[in-house]
């Protein structure tokens, strides 16, 4: 009865030390398994890369890296092998990779095998190459009588852009908005610049005291851009249209 006891005091105990095991801990290798190696710093020659942040094409971005001394490192693009190197005595690697004119999401994944022990598991690292620059993508309005609320107009980037000189983009005049189309006759005069907290979504406002939009009207915005704004992209891509023209129907 008292062995018995003392198992179950032990199982306890063992219990409450694993449930107290910090969170976010790295399984740690099968017994025959390399120590899978890891990344320090992604950099673009210009700033350090986070996993899943947007490069343009012809960049080359070295990866530099830690893992068992004298270890093989693979290195697997899309599940593919793609390339290998080495660490040093110290156990340090350094790689680069410079991207190409393909748009898209690569994944890169970096194994290692060192003491006659078998490969690691992947450490993984996402690059997105974008090389299509910012641009006004679509216009949208509702209906609104004079003398109530505001009327707006929201105009969409096709990305979510960051603005050097918000200011001066948020200034109306760089802002204008016309009728192609418009039996009836709906009058917008921009009073209001705002750019929302996405990045990617501009909120135009009307006068309430003169202005309407009907149901049906085709309407255009007129974006007249000045280089001093310095709109461009997640990956550096500069918006370079002079005067971008999106334009929508008013819905009811």
């Amino acid at each position: 009865m008292k062995r018995i006891l003392v198992f179950a005091f032990l199982a306890a105990f063992l219990a409450l030390l694993a449930g107290c095991a910090p969170s976010g801990t790295t399984t740690p290798p099968t017994p025959n398994q390399t120590q899978a190696p890891q990344l320090i710093t992604v950099n673009d020659g210009v700033r350090n890369l986070q996993s899943g942040d947007s490069i343009q094409s012809g960049i080359t971005v070295t990866f530099t890296g830690s893992g068992p001394a004298n270890a093989i490192i693979r290195i697997y693009l899309n599940g593919t092998l793609l390339d290998s190197t080495t660490t040093d005595d110290a156990g340090s690697f350094t790689w680069a990779w410079t991207s190409g004119t393909t748009e898209g999401t690569f994944t890169f994944g970096f194994t290692a095998e060192a003491g006659g022990l078998s490969e690691s598991t992947q450490t993984q690292f996402q690059i997105v190459v974008d090389i299509t620059p910012p641009y006004l993508l679509s216009c949208s309005a509702k209906a609104d009588t004079p003398l109530g609320d505001a009327p707006t107009i929201t105009v969409q980037f096709n990305e979510p852009v960051t603005v050097g000189d918000v200011n001066l983009f948020e200034t109306p005049t760089f802002w204008n908005v016309g009728c192609t189309v418009c039996p009836g006759s709906s009058v917008f005069n921009v009073t209001q610049v705002t750019l929302g907290a996405d990045n990617q979504t501009v909120t135009l406002t009307g006068n309430w005291m003169s202005d309407q939009l009907v149901a049906g009207d085709q309407i255009v915005v007129i974006f007249i851009y000045n280089p001093l704004m310095n709109i461009q992209d997640a990956a550096g891509n500069q918006f370079s249209t002079i005067a971008s023209l999106p334009a929508c129907t008013v819905t009811p």
